[in-house]
């Protein structure tokens, strides 16, 4: 699970419409299995862990709430041992695109961090004079550049000497 999918767009008028038909207790279910649809790398769900999601066992209740709720979800049929898995389209096409999203926020910060390491490079490789403050123009030949905010006389050097 990647930590940045902490939210997605969620469109109160457009469930209130295609969920009109789902009791309570079956809008709370799908919004679980959505939910965990979500979250999964895969975006998609084992029917298997649909009880363990919704917390009640495979039973009368279950299936009765999996009756109402198939028409919601789509089935994968890609599974390798015959296993039902689930997903949500709208799910999935928002899961897609926050992966998209993350994946171009992600190269646009190696390739700054690449143009800042180059610009460091840079600024190391260029003589002392150019990364001071110094004027071109100053010709005081006795003063001697510490940093780029103090300098110390000859005159001085020789006094701290001695």
């Amino acid at each position: 699970m990647n930590k940045d999918l902490f939210y997605y767009p969620f469109y109160p008028k457009q469930w209130a419409i295609k969920t009109n038909i789902l009791t309570l207790e079956e809008k709370g279910a799908y919004l679980e299995i959505i939910n965990a649809i979500y979250i999964n790398d895969e975006i998609e769900i084992f029917e298997k862990h649909i009880p363990n999601i919704l917390g009640i066992s495979k039973g009368k209740k279950y299936f009765k709430l999996m009756e109402s709720l198939k028409p919601f979800l789509t089935v994968v049929d890609n599974t390798e041992n015959g296993e039902l898995k689930y997903t949500q389209s709208k799910i999935k096409k928002i899961r897609l695109s926050v992966n998209k999203s993350l994946a171009q926020k992600s190269f646009a910060g190696k390739q700054s961090a690449r143009a800042r390491a180059r610009n460091r490079t840079k600024q190391v490789q260029q003589p002392l004079n150019s990364r001071t403050n110094e004027n071109a123009t100053n010709n005081n030949k006795q003063n001697t550049n510490i940093d780029r905010f103090s300098t110390i006389s000859n005159a001085d050097i020789l006094n701290n000497m001695s």
